[in-house]
Protein backbone atom coordinates (compact mmCIF):
# COMPACT_ATOMS: atom_id res chain seq x y z
CA UNK A 1 0.00 0.00 0.00
CA UNK A 2 1.43 3.40 -0.98
CA UNK A 3 1.91 6.14 1.60
CA UNK A 4 0.15 9.41 0.74
CA UNK A 5 1.65 12.56 2.24
CA UNK A 6 -0.50 14.33 4.80
CA UNK A 7 -2.84 11.47 5.62
CA UNK A 8 -1.03 9.84 8.53
CA UNK A 9 -2.41 10.44 12.00
CA UNK A 10 1.01 11.45 13.37
CA UNK A 11 1.17 14.67 11.32
CA UNK A 12 1.29 17.92 13.31
CA UNK A 13 -1.56 20.15 12.08
CA UNK A 14 0.20 23.50 11.84
CA UNK A 15 -2.81 25.32 10.43
CA UNK A 16 -4.90 24.49 13.46
CA UNK A 17 -2.46 26.41 15.65
CA UNK A 18 -1.50 29.10 13.15
CA UNK A 19 -4.95 30.54 12.48
CA UNK A 20 -5.64 31.71 16.09
CA UNK A 21 -2.29 33.51 16.15
CA UNK A 22 -3.03 35.19 12.82
CA UNK A 23 -6.46 36.30 14.04
CA UNK A 24 -5.04 37.54 17.35
CA UNK A 25 -2.32 39.47 15.50
CA UNK A 26 -4.92 41.10 13.26
CA UNK A 27 -6.98 42.10 16.30
CA UNK A 28 -3.92 43.60 18.02
CA UNK A 29 -2.88 45.49 14.87
CA UNK A 30 -6.42 46.80 14.45
CA UNK A 31 -6.52 47.92 18.08
CA UNK A 32 -3.25 49.83 17.71
CA UNK A 33 -4.53 51.41 14.51
CA UNK A 34 -7.73 52.46 16.25
CA UNK A 35 -5.80 53.96 19.16
CA UNK A 36 -3.50 55.85 16.76
CA UNK A 37 -6.48 57.20 14.80
CA UNK A 38 -8.18 58.35 18.02
CA UNK A 39 -5.00 60.08 19.20
CA UNK A 40 -4.67 61.82 15.82
CA UNK A 41 -8.29 63.02 15.95
CA UNK A 42 -7.87 64.35 19.50
CA UNK A 43 -4.68 66.13 18.41
CA UNK A 44 -6.53 67.76 15.49
CA UNK A 45 -9.36 68.80 17.80
CA UNK A 46 -6.92 70.36 20.29
CA UNK A 47 -5.16 72.31 17.54
CA UNK A 48 -8.51 73.50 16.17
CA UNK A 49 -9.65 74.73 19.60
CA UNK A 50 -6.33 76.52 20.12
CA UNK A 51 -6.52 78.18 16.69
CA UNK A 52 -10.10 79.35 17.21
CA UNK A 53 -9.35 80.63 20.72
CA UNK A 54 -6.37 82.67 19.51
CA UNK A 55 -8.29 84.02 16.52
CA UNK A 56 -11.24 85.09 18.67
CA UNK A 57 -9.08 86.99 21.14
CA UNK A 58 -10.38 87.75 24.61
CA UNK A 59 -13.88 86.60 25.49
CA UNK A 60 -15.88 89.25 27.33
CA UNK A 61 -19.09 88.88 29.34
CA UNK A 62 -20.58 91.82 31.27
CA UNK A 63 -17.46 93.94 31.07
CA UNK A 64 -15.14 91.20 32.40
CA UNK A 65 -12.71 89.99 29.76
CA UNK A 66 -11.21 86.52 29.96
CA UNK A 67 -8.31 85.58 27.75
CA UNK A 68 -8.57 81.87 26.94
CA UNK A 69 -5.58 79.64 26.13
CA UNK A 70 -3.01 82.38 25.81
CA UNK A 71 0.57 82.67 27.05
CA UNK A 72 1.53 85.08 29.80
CA UNK A 73 3.80 87.30 27.71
Amino acid sequence: MAHIHGTSSSDFPLRRFLYPFVVAGAVVAGGWGLAAALAWLLNCAAHTVTFIAHAAGPIGVGGIALKVLSSKR
